[in-house]
């Protein structure tokens, strides 16, 4: 067996004062009683009286108190197994601890001021591992990441402007070295939060902010100091100065920090008051940046065994008042029904384990446990909204959100004040995680007409309302882009028909031409045909005149014939084109 909670052992220390106080009490009770009345009277006075029963009453008490602190010590006994899931993200701070840190320009100093920021940080930062670098000419890892916070208190404490020998302000070195710190086996959720002045001296930190997005390193770059410049001071007392004796202005490089972090997917913030808003960037890594598992084990669990202690304490409590001290016999009866109504005020409060082991399994991870054990605590107190918000909290985080949203309905309908507005703020998230955005606007809304006083409300109202103003836009964007698309393929589609029809045009004039000339070759072989046969007619003619005609003559003209008829063949195949001398002939 062990307890829980020694804390309050100091309390069992109070029982023999008790215990001295009854007996004293006792003792002087029976002084003035032998005092005022004689002995011999006091069996008649006090005849009903019996001081056993007063004994008995006192022990009671006592024992009761004894139950009661060994109940607020919660003894244990008995354990299971646990499984154990923390998801979170890796965050690694690299802090600027050059001479130009030592500025005033931020009270106290913009190195002070960055650290309280970040011990403040350190308050609010849950489940996720942090580690802490230091930078000046060079970078020095100081705490690896870790999630023991206290440790990294204890460095950040140390932490001055005199750590790092090198001067300088080298911002590429200490991404690089950032870079190099995180788990080199698991690429997701890593966030770097840069704090600076931004003056760099060595390297190239755009390039280091490339190098760094390729890793999944998510930068989010914390500018501290003004762009007008502030003097250094020096260790010797005044401000530094250069060769020439003029004082030394430290300013603040703006348009370098937000592109190192606009590269990588983060944000910049200007610090000019020192306020550094590191909550409100770690609200945004949480809301950016996909969280991992970063540690699972099991852990042995002890079973509560509180109850039994503080029953036997209720139980002896009412017996002590129920108890008279009196010698005649009375009626016990009222004892046994308020022993009944302790038994099963007792019994429900086992039942009431179920929710705490519900509770439990809601806080390692295991949402299926939870609902099973939520279920089971609900069928005694079916009309809880306290029970009914918790069981809807666990199907949220298992991502049945239709179940969660009409849970969450119940409790923000009949719950109190409190549990109303927590109901509709977790009405909103399930509206945002199902799409509905402006849905979620109106529960955001509805929230802080409860409590107008609730950040997470008002910061989430504001962050849908960018998310659909920005979906409104990209929307209207790619409208846009369609109309553009389409006009462009109608103006397309009139430059091809124009083209087809310029290119029929030009066939046609083509074929047109070509039929021309073919028609000229045709007249020019009629005209030829016809002036052979006029030619033959002629000699015909002229052969019928003459009737008479020597045989040399005849063979002349026949031989100048045959002549004039290859010539006639040799113009007509140069002149055709297009078809073979077969054709033709």
């Amino acid at each position: 067996m062990k307890f829980g909670s020694l804390e309050f052992v100091w309390i069992v220390l109070l029982v023999p004062l008790l215990v001295s106080f009854y007996i004293w009490g006792y003792k002087r009770k029976r002084f003035l009683l032998d005092r005022f009345i004689e002995r011999s009277l006091q069996d008649r006075l006090l005849g009903n009286v019996s001081f056993t029963k007063q004994k008995i009453k006192i022990a009671t008490v006592v024992v009761s108190i004894l139950f009661l602190c060994l109940a607020l010590m919660r003894p244990q006994w008995g354990f299971h197994w646990e499984e154990i899931k923390r998801d979170g993200v890796d965050i690694i701070i690299a802090l600027d601890v050059s001479k130009s840190m030592l500025a005033t320009d931020v009270s106290p100093n913009r190195l002070e001021r960055a650290k309280r920021e970040i011990r403040d940080l350190l308050k609010i930062i849950q489940g996720d591992r942090v580690g802490l670098i230091a930078f000046a000419g060079t970078s020095f890892l100081q705490v690896p990441l870790t999630l023991d916070y206290g440790a990294i208190q204890i460095f950040l404490d140390d932490l001055d402007t005199d750590l790092i020998p090198t001067p300088g302000t080298a911002i590429a070195d200490a991404i690089n070295k950032s870079v190099e710190s995180f788990d080199q086996k698991d690429k997701q959720s890593r966030v770097l939060i840069l704090i600076t002045d931004g003056e760099d001296h060595e390297g190239d930190p755009i390039a280091a902010s490339e190098e760094a997005k390729k890793q999944s390193v998510k930068i989010y770059s914390i500018g501290i100091g003004g762009e007008e410049g502030a003097p250094i001071p020096d260790a010797g007392g005044g401000f530094k100065k250069d060769s020439k004796g003029e004082m030394i202005l430290t300013s603040l490089d703006e348009k370098s920090l937000q592109k190192i972090a606009l590269n990588t997917g983060g944000s910049y913030v200007r610090s000019v008051t020192g306020d550094l808003d590191l909550e409100q960037i770690y609200r945004d890594i949480t809301t950016k940046v996909e969280s991992k598992e970063l540690k699972s084990g099991k852990r042995k669990r002890f079973e509560e065994r509180f109850q039994w202690p503080l029953l036997v304490a209720i139980f002896l409590l009412m017996f002590e008042i129920l108890y008279v001290d009196r010698k005649k016999r009375r009626s016990i009866f009222p004892f046994f029904i308020f022993l009944f109504l302790t038994i099963n005020t007792a019994s429900a409060s086992f039942f009431s384990g179920a929710e705490k082991e519900a509770e439990r399994a809601y806080d390692s991870g295991n949402f299926d446990t939870a609902i099973t054990n939520f279920l089971d605590a609900k069928i005694t107190n079916p009309n809880d909204s306290r029970l009914k918000f918790n069981l809807a909290n666990s199907y949220y985080k298992k991502g049945d959100y239709e179940k969660a949203a009409n849970l969450f309905q119940d409790s923000a309908m009949y719950g109190e004040k409190s549990l109303s507005a927590k109901s509709y703020y977790n009405l909103g998230n399930v509206a945002y995680q199902t799409g509905k955005l402006q849905e979620a606007v109106e529960m955001y809304k509805k929230t802080l007409e409860i409590n107008p006083d609730d950040q997470d409300a008002k910061y989430n109202l504001e962050f849908v309302r960018e998310e659909i103003k920005r979906r409104l836009e990209e929307q209207k964007k790619r409208q846009e882009q369609q109309q553009q698309e389409q006009q462009q393929q109608d103006k397309q589609q009139g430059q091809d028909k124009q083209e087809n029809g310029q290119d029929n045009q030009d066939n046609k004039e083509q074929q047109d031409k070509k039929d021309q000339q073919e028609d000229q070759q045709e007249d020019q072989q009629k005209e030829q045909r016809v002036g052979d046969k006029e030619e033959n007619k002629g000699e015909n003619g002229s052969e019928n005149k003459k009737m008479v005609m020597s045989e040399e003559e005849a063979k002349r003209w026949l031989d100048g014939l045959q002549e004039d008829r290859k010539k006639f063949l040799k113009g007509q195949m140069k002149g055709k084109r297009g078809y073979s001398v077969e054709k033709d002939w």
